[in-house]
């Protein structure tokens, strides 16, 4: 029993579809991508699902055969991000601890709907002798140990679904089969961070972060079996760049993000 299983949400996205690229090319490995639309891939186990249907997604991890596998890994990089203008947005600026249910669901309760099954298959296997281990890869972004106000739902999510995976990874009933990831990034390059922000310049973009850089510096700390908990930082360098001056000059980021979704006049 030394085969490996991948299982990648979000396998249709940009990052997702790098997993998916990484995995199909391992020896001993099954990719099994969740997706809610159809990959063009005939090398991996499709199921087309909404995760934020939890019967649906319960279903479609029911079907997965584990009995042969040693190592799980499970790589969701699902998830809304929303800007959180607090004048614009008079529905959490009335109360300024709300925070927008589509963004945290979408980022915390698709992760919880794909774990709870696959710790019960999981258990299930330990149940019957087997050491079947589970890495469980999360992923958020460099600026969330700011917490920003402007996408404050986003980053109370992301904290929420870190301390959900730590605690797993850190609990004494796996007795260390289950090992916790988190990658923080920086700006990605991908469909959704385009349409998001139309006008950025070339020179701004010439930073993004390509999600085959994200695959190759974080697969080594995913595969490890130790330590049980990790997080890492993966980002470009940007020259003259001071991460604790820029993130909490809040006008600065304001006015930069509504120049680049083109709420502003250039």
């Amino acid at each position: 029993m030394n085969t490996r299983m991948a299982i990648v949400t979000g396998a249709s996205g940009a990052v997702g579809a790098c997993y998916v690229k990484h995995f199909v090319q391992q020896n001993n490995t099954k990719c099994v991508a969740l997706s809610r639309s159809k990959l063009e891939s005939t090398k991996v186990i499709q199921f087309k699902v909404d995760l934020l249907d939890e019967k649906g997604t319960r279903e479609a991890i029911e079907q997965l055969d584990i009995s042969q596998v040693s190592d799980l890994i499970l790589v969701h990089g699902v998830g809304k991000f929303k800007y959180e203008d607090l004048e614009s947005l008079p529905h959490l600026n009335h109360d300024r601890h709300k925070i927008d249910d589509e963004v945290f669901s979408s980022n915390y309760h698709t992760f919880v709907n794909v774990v709870n099954p696959l710790v019960k298959k999981l258990n299930e296997e330990h149940q019957r002798g087997r050491k079947t281990t589970l890495a469980l890869c999360g992923f958020g972004s460099i600026s969330d140990r700011y917490k920003i106000p402007f996408w404050r739902s986003y980053t109370y999510a992301k904290d929420t679904l870190r301390k959900y995976i730590k605690d797993l990874a850190k609990s004494e009933d796996w007795k260390g089969l289950i090992r916790g990831r988190f990658i923080n990034v920086s700006t990605t390059d991908t469909g959704n961070e385009n349409k998001l922000r139309p006008n950025v310049t070339v020179e701004e973009k010439q930073y993004w972060l390509k999600p085959e850089k994200i695959v190759a510096q974080s697969m080594p700390v995913i595969e490890s079996l130790k330590p049980l908990w990790q997080e890492i930082d993966v980002y470009e360098i940007l020259p003259g760049f001071n991460p604790e001056e820029y993130y909490n000059d809040y006008q600065t980021i304001k006015g930069k993000w509504e120049r680049q979704m083109g709420l502003t006049k250039v």
